[in-house]
């Protein structure tokens, strides 16, 4: 196991601001898979981490579910269930007829119980878990818990600059990680992320963070900053920066945002906060050409807008 990535004794997560503490039995350690992770661990000092959501692991299977209601299914992955006040979710592989875990959490997300059953529990019989706790399951969870507490998940990259967030939503393809890639090269910010955002609404300002589910060009950082514009992204014949009015930049920022359609009473919320934000903050879109200039043109247009 050299070189693993392991959540800290007494440690937790703290993504888009959110702390997620997590327990799990004695002398149980918990195994991180992916490495983005890393700079979103954190060990609890005190009063400081306060959990907003905590996380309690528990090694075997769930307890059986019988006559649930199914909320959505993936048909490939993950399904949902609802038994009332509860969400049961499940994560079942391509020709799995077992789950490798299942997720019991509340409509808030506040508290969730994680079961780890056997196919997901370390090597030969060691105390060692790995924790599922990442993609899909901390994103399927941040969606509920924001949805309720003014925030939202955007398909987007993001950059921090001059004490200022920027962030482009676009669709798989629109030129997240290539125009990202141009942003690093340039030297024209701190990249948060080149595929996944978070905005929350906190003391009245929107604040972007960033998250650690990384596109292709691999950015993630556990950093965050006021949001100052949002930029549609387009591959275009030439760069080009276009104002958008508050209707037109939520039309355009609802398809990249992780809304639950399945869930009326959850999607609601997300949908009102989109709009918000639209109305909120500057928005754009921004056609560019895969090149350096395309970087030095957005600069331009950041330090004069």
């Amino acid at each position: 196991m050299s070189g693993a990535l392991f959540l800290p004794e007494g440690g937790n997560l703290r993504i888009g601001g959110i702390e997620i503490l997590i327990s799990a039995p004695r002398a149980t350690k918990l195994r991180v898979s992916n490495l983005l992770y890393r700079p979103f661990l954190r060990r609890c000092r005190g009063e400081a981490c306060a959990p907003l959501m905590a996380v309690r692991v528990i090694c075997g299977p769930g307890p059986l579910r019988r006559d649930l209601e199914k909320v959505f299914d993936t048909r490939d992955s993950w399904s949902l269930y609802r038994d009332g006040k509860n969400y049961w979710l499940d994560l079942t592989p391509a020709r799995s007829a077992r789950s490798l875990w299942s997720a019991r959490f509340d409509h808030g997300a506040r508290r969730v119980d994680l079961y780890c059953l056997p196919e997901a529990q370390g090597i030969h019989g060691q105390r060692v878990v790995s924790l599922p706790l990442t993609y899909p399951l901390d994103q399927l969870l941040l969606m509920y818990f924001l949805a309720r507490r003014k925030g939202i998940l955007t398909h987007a990259a993001g950059m921090a600059r001059g004490g200022k967030a920027f962030i482009f939503p676009g669709v798989s393809g629109a030129g997240k990680s290539t125009f990202s890639g141009l942003l690093v090269q340039a030297r024209c910010g701190k990249m948060l992320s080149d595929e996944r955002i978070i905005v929350r609404e906190i003391a009245g300002v929107m604040q972007a963070f960033g998250t650690p589910w990384a596109g292709t060009a691999g950015l993630a950082r556990n950093a965050s900053a006021p949001l100052a514009g949002i930029f549609f992204l387009k591959h275009g014949k030439r760069n080009r920066i276009e104002k958008l009015d508050a209707a037109a930049a939520a039309d355009r920022l609802l398809p990249m945002a992780s809304i639950p359609w399945y869930d009326p009473g959850t999607s609601a919320p997300i949908i009102g906060f989109a709009k918000r934000l639209a109305a909120r903050v500057p928005a754009y879109e921004l056609s560019f050409t895969p090149g350096l200039p395309a970087s030095d043109f957005f600069r331009n247009f950041i330090r004069t807008a």
